[in-house]
């Protein structure tokens, strides 16, 4: 049937070689997109605490500076590190970065806060490998 098998010679052993590297290169490509976070994790942050109180949860405007605590978990409870948390509007912005336990000591200036009777600033929260955590209404500012 074949008339001339110089083709066929060493064919096997191209097909084992072949065979090789494609299994390396599958086995490359699989490795790296196990190492990838394809699929960001939910975090969540509440304000724990206003000037070393725990029990505040009502921001008064009387021109000093307020230490706001905040604290940021993963879905499973456990604490997101490095999350860079901020407080914002009413023309005040704050912000800070969590420690190891998931808190945050964020600083506001309550001068700059322009609010006639009550408001509320936003609360932001961002870490790599999360999606991104938004509340509007995180901490009621009140007129003194």
């Amino acid at each position: 049937m074949f008339r001339d098998e110089t083709a066929a010679v060493g064919l096997p052993m191209r097909m084992v070689v072949l065979t090789i590297v494609g299994m390396a290169g599958l086995a490359a490509m699989v490795t790296f997109i196990g190492d990838v976070n394809l699929v960001p994790k939910t975090m969540h942050a509440d304000i724990t605490g206003i000037d070393s109180s725990t029990t505040s949860s009502v921001l008064h405007v009387d021109n000093g500076i307020k230490n706001v605590n905040i604290r940021v978990i993963d879905v499973d409870g456990r604490p997101v590190v490095g999350a860079t948390v901020v407080i914002y509007g009413l023309h005040a912005s704050a912000s800070g970065v969590t420690d190891s336990n998931g808190n945050a000591l964020v600083n506001i200036d309550t001068s700059s806060i322009i609010v006639s009777g009550e408001g509320y600033l936003k609360l932001s929260a961002k870490a790599s490998g999360f999606v991104n955590y938004q509340n509007d209404f995180a901490l009621k500012v009140v007129d003194s």
